[in-house]
């Protein structure tokens, strides 16, 4: 059994990496990004094997197109039409900042050069509206995500005002098992924070415990 999956992710200890729940404060999303509602009935369980990233254009032409809701596509629709004005069915890659920008999300450059790479990966200079449809599905997917993780971070870190400065510590995992009724050694709660902790300072940052959800594929 993969050691990490045991200690952060499966076995006795599952409870120990919650996903978020009544009573949780909810910080705000990422900058540049817009939360969306997905009914309940909708929600996929957070999992390595459901989780969608972009990577190339037959990817995002597939994926995606069932978790936007009426109101969404509408919006995407009436963005693309506003630009596709002689009805080509398609426009043009340099245009996607703009859209995207419109959409209410930013990147920088780098980002937004990934992202082309991604939509448009044989260089048409061209995007039809099914794929932008797909791609901006993915993107909301992945805001849906992120704060589902700093939901479940600010469980172990209620007190925290700031996702940057905060650090999950021994005293938290401690805390949070007994609060769950789990009766887990001090040495395996430390090899926890051990494990997820890449960067040597003894606790988990909001980086280290986003890269061990995803790993153990809670997220």
């Amino acid at each position: 059994m993969n050691r990490e999956n045991y200690i952060l992710g499966s076995g006795n200890h599952q409870r120990l990496a919650p996903g978020g729940g009544s009573g949780t404060r909810h910080p705000p999303l990422p900058t540049g990004t817009t939360k969306r509602t997905t009914p309940q009935s909708a929600r996929r369980p957070p999992s390595m094997s459901t989780r969608k990233t972009p990577s190339t254009a037959a990817t995002i032409a597939n994926e995606g197109i069932g978790n936007l809701t009426h109101e969404q596509r509408a919006e995407i629709r009436d963005v693309f039409d506003s630009i596709d004005v002689n009805g080509r069915g398609f426009v043009f890659m340099s245009q996607l900042p703009d859209i995207i920008q419109t959409l209410g999300h930013s990147a920088d450059s780098n980002m937004m050069e990934v992202w082309k790479e991604q939509i448009d990966p044989k260089n048409t200079g061209k995007i039809t509206y099914e794929t932008l449809e797909n791609f901006v599905a993915l993107l909301y997917d992945e805001a849906e995500q992120q704060q589902q993780m700093m939901n479940a971070f600010q469980l172990f870190k209620p007190d925290a005002t700031s996702l940057e400065d905060a650090r999950i510590t021994l005293d938290d995992l401690q805390r949070v098992s007994a609060h769950l009724g789990e009766s887990i050694p001090v040495d395996e709660l430390r090899e926890m924070i051990n494990i997820a902790d890449i960067s040597g300072t003894g606790s988990v940052d909001f980086n280290d415990f986003m890269r061990i959800m995803r790993k153990t594929g809670l997220f």
